[in-house]
């Protein structure tokens, strides 16, 4: 007995001290903000947890770094960011010039031009030509130089939305036309019930973004790619997208619209989730205290600066927080607020911004629209005044309006009677506040939490490495004409045309031959009666 107990012993203790057999996991944002790690991060931490060796390439160096993650932040792409998002990058001017929908088609060129900081790096090619990646995850917005690192590693590629649905998402790594005739775009931002040019115009943009990207973003990537790497020749970045594995979309129905998605596009939106909260700081705690009616919480997320406003519209928000002495205001400002503040205003640099959103005397919520702390805000249970500025803010701010968990402000020629109205709604209308209670219930409601599924997408992967063949919809190999079935509503139609036709040519005919020969009648008729 003693013979096989020691050796089966030793053998389950070998096994239990056996190093996991992680796979290598690489994350890349080029282009974007620093909020867009924030949906990322949960999902890079719980692989790291679960052995996968994992690497975060980005120009946004992390705030409370994870010591389990490498993260890598190219010197070059660094200065890039840097540069791009210095004192001079002003989103507000954006849209007091009207320039949101030009930035739109803006973005892929600093996508771009990421790529190239990126490329020419020494620090990188090094990095490259010595790395290796089963699986690399991309943010989808402009990073499309994910795809030569995926070629390159030839590995899996996943395309991870941190935001809204793109509009040239679905279209171009799925073969999925939108669903243009009922969800409104995102970047358009139309209304639900949508006019014949509304639709018209909502069918366009899918398009517009294909050939824009094939066209003119796609070759461009293409050239910095081989030139940076040496090659002579590279897959088309058209074929290398719709070769993606997988999508993660951070949006949900509660938040957006329904939508119908093929079987590889998985919807995370909340991945970020939420705790219970942590006490709040001693100062901020008994700030709080001051306050008779609670507090309101206000921020305009990380690229959006007050201090950038018109000193007019600036004046207008400050007016108003003098008319709700009895409500504390907890703001967060990266720069000091010039205007004269009351005192029960408090402004700081950071903030706890999770934390403040769970306390139970919270009020609202004033924010820029960002879908980070709509979803903060949502698990929060805490209604929202909303100022969209730019990106996909306006489209989050009308979805917000029709679920009726908040309200929405223009900020261009803001009023000081409009946001007061709209505090004083929110105060004292508690139709704002059972709306996004229900809004949070079905919100969380799901078979398993959105950073559980992810987790679970990225593994099965990894076990199924072909399995996309069964999940990626057929149709991304068609063109975009036989996709919407143009071809066919085009022989449709012609042969109604036809059918139509033929019965109308013949009674044309007979009609014709009928009235030849009733008037040949008459005038032999007429002929007979003049001779005699």
């Amino acid at each position: 007995m003693k013979t096989f107990i020691i050796p089966a012993l030793l053998i389950l203790g070998s096994v239990q001290i056996l190093p996991t057999n992680g796979a290598n996991i690489l994350f890349y944002i080029g282009m974007g903000s620093y909020s867009h790690r924030v949906p990322l991060q949960p999902l890079i931490d719980s692989l790291a947890d679960k052995g996968h060796n994992v690497t975060f390439l980005s120009g946004f160096p992390a705030k409370s770094p994870n010591p389990k993650v490498t993260e890598f932040n190219p010197p070059k792409l660094l200065g890039f960011i840097e540069e791009l998002m210095g004192d001079e990058f002003d989103v507000f001017s954006f849209r007091k010039n009207s320039k949101i929908l030009m930035v739109w088609f803006l973005l892929p060129s600093l996508g771009a031009a990421a790529c190239e900081s990126l490329y020419a790096d020494p620090v990188y090619l090094n990095w490259m030509n010595t790395s290796q990646f089963d699986i690399v995850v991309m943010d989808a917005l402009v990073n499309e130089c994910a795809y030569g690192m995926a070629y390159h590693f030839k590995a899996k590629l996943i395309s991870f939305n941190t935001a809204i649905q793109y509009p040239w998402n679905l279209e171009s790594h799925n073969g999925i036309p939108d669903e243009t005739s009922s969800v409104p775009d995102g970047m358009l931002h139309t209304p639900t019930n949508m006019n014949f040019l509304e639709r018209t115009m909502n069918a366009l943009v899918p398009m517009v973004w294909k050939a824009y990207r094939e066209l003119w973003v796609f070759p461009k990537l293409e050239e910095i790619t081989k030139k940076g790497l040496g090659l002579e020749e590279i897959p088309k970045f058209a074929d290398l997208e719709a070769n993606t594995s997988l999508m993660f979309m951070n949006t949900h129905w509660t938040t957006e619209y329904p939508r119908s998605y093929p079987p590889n596009v998985i919807p995370v939106g909340g991945i970020a989730g939420h705790g219970k909260g942590k006490p709040l700081p001693k100062k901020l705690e008994d700030f709080i205290n001051k306050g008779k009616d609670g507090f309101i919480y206000v921020s305009f997320g990380t690229v959006g600066e007050f201090t950038k406003f018109d000193p007019e519209i600036r004046q207008a928000f400050v007016n108003t927080l003098f008319k709700f002495p009895n409500i504390q205001f907890i703001w967060k400002s990266t720069h000091p607020i010039q205007e004269k503040l009351p005192d029960n205003v408090l402004v700081e640099k950071w903030l706890p911004q999770k934390d403040i959103l769970v306390h139970p005397k919270i009020k609202m919520y004033i924010t820029h629209g960002g879908l980070g702390g709509i979803y903060e805000s949502i698990l929060s249970k805490v209604p929202m005044i909303c100022f969209p500025i730019f990106a996909e803010q306006e489209y989050n701010a009308n979805a917000m309006v029709q679920k009726g968990y908040g309200i929405k402000l223009e900020l261009i020629g803001l009023k000081e009677d409009e946001l007061t109205d709209a505090v004083s709604k929110i105060l004292n209308d508690d139709s704002y506040k059972k709306s996004v209670v229900r809004v949070a219930r079905l919100f969380t409601d799901r078979p398993m939490s959105p950073l559980d599924t992810a987790v679970w997408w990225v593994e099965f992967l990894l076990r199924n490495p072909d399995s996309t063949e069964f999940i990626r919809p057929l149709s991304v190999r068609q063109s975009w004409w036989v996709r919407r079935q143009l071809d066919v509503w085009a022989f449709v139609f012609l042969v109604a045309i036809v059918i139509i036709s033929i019965p109308l040519l013949i009674l044309y005919s007979v009609t014709k031959l009928i009235l030849k020969k009733v008037f040949s009648s008459n005038n032999k008729s007429k002929t007979k009666l003049k001779v005699k």
